[in-house]
């Protein structure tokens, strides 16, 4: 049976989801909670305090909790602060010891 809208058979348009989902899981855009501790350097009970006040997003199966890269870099920007480069009182260090 042929899609309309594709032109694609029920087994061609499955093939193609199939595969695009394969490439994406080539790239790792989902974390567990330890993986993601892991990567912000971070407790349990820290982790849990993130979640219950709401500063990182994240999905959850039973007492499974499961991040996106996209929930981390959302975090990071929100607590992302610039260097303080414009202080005219600072010494500027073109190179070697200051």
């Amino acid at each position: 049976m042929k899609s309309e809208k594709s032109g694609l058979s029920e087994k061609e348009l499955l093939e193609k989801i199939l595969s695009k989902l394969e490439q994406l899981s080539n790239y790792k855009q989902l974390y567990s909670n330890k993986e993601a501790m892991d990567m912000l350097g971070v407790k349990d009970k820290y982790m849990k305090k993130l979640r219950d006040n709401g500063y990182i997003s994240y999905s959850r199966e039973g007492d499974k909790y499961w991040y996106t890269q996209n929930d981390v870099n959302m975090f990071l920007r929100r607590f992302h602060y610039e260097a303080f480069t414009s202080n005219p009182n600072l010494p500027r260090q073109e190179g070697g010891e200051l």
